[in-house]
């Protein structure tokens, strides 16, 4: 049990109606909150009215009861009994404020003493599910519904989220992009990318801004420097230079030979 369901603002209305009215009853579907509400309207009942709070509920749960209890109403007098207990006591033992959980009424040998201390009780409330023994609805009053749908509708809605890319996607590219220019760039041509990437990593938008800034004008140059360095043409290998060099020659000399001895 979790008692930040009763800031929901339709559980704190249910709460405060059954107190106003002095008992009633919760139907409310599974996770809706009608144990907590039971119990805070309950524990806030005897504390107002300075009476003891007798709560009937199945064994296995006692300790979180009692813990829960204490949370929201230190100062509230209650017990904490099972159905089979509570069908010993003698009739009319039981008054002040009586809260069943209705899960209790399965077992039918308890109904018919339930229903006696209900009668005897000065304020009565009840929780309980659709399927439920309804042995208690008909003193159980007013009746009240906690519908999940009803606490979904009227929870607030969280802020819209504004999800931006990380920005080492964007630092990821810029380094493939330097592998991609190594060809027709220096080293010191390429620092530019690294730089860029590095800032891009970093998380404070004022500081990727300005130094985004800085290095535009550097980014521009070095991009115009690769169109240059491409659209230029390829150098000569010059260990390939001689021979082709000596070729052109050679071919030359045989499209014009030398005028021989008899010529001259």
């Amino acid at each position: 049990m979790e008692s930040s369901v009763l800031k929901h603002p339709r559980i704190a209305g249910v709460v405060e109606t059954l107190v106003a009215a002095g008992g009633g009853r919760i139907t409310y579907d599974f996770g809706g909150g009608g144990r907590e509400t039971l119990l805070a309207a309950g524990a806030r009942l005897a504390t107002e009215t300075n009476t003891l709070l007798t709560i009937v509920e199945g064994r296995g749960l006692h300790s979180d009861v009692r813990a829960f209890v204490h949370e929201v109403q230190p100062q509230a007098r209650s017990a904490v009994i099972s159905a089979e207990e509570a069908a010993l006591q003698p009739a009319g033992s039981i008054n002040g404020v009586l809260a069943v959980h209705a899960d209790v009424l399965r077992n039918a040998a308890v109904r018919k003493p339930l229903l006696a201390m209900a009668h005897s009780a000065d304020h009565l409330l009840v929780a309980r599910h659709d399927y439920s023994d309804t042995t208690l609805d008909a003193l159980a009053r007013p009746g009240l519904a906690l519908r999940i749908r009803d606490l979904m509708s009227s929870a607030p809605r969280p802020a819209p989220i504004t999800l931006t890319p990380p920005p080492m996607d964007l630092s990821v590219a810029l380094r493939l992009g330097r592998q991609g220019y190594r060809d027709v760039l220096s080293e010191q041509d390429l620092v530019v990318f690294d730089e860029l990437a590095e800032v891009l990593k970093r998380t404070d938008p004022a500081e990727v801004k300005e130094r985004v800034g800085e290095l535009r004008s550097k980014y521009e140059a070095t991009i115009e420097l690769v169109r240059q360095r491409r659209a230029a043409p390829r150098p000569t290998d010059p260990a390939r230079a001689p021979a082709e060099h000596g070729q052109e020659q050679s071919a030359a000399h045989q499209q014009h030979p030398s005028p021989g001895p008899g010529r001259a």
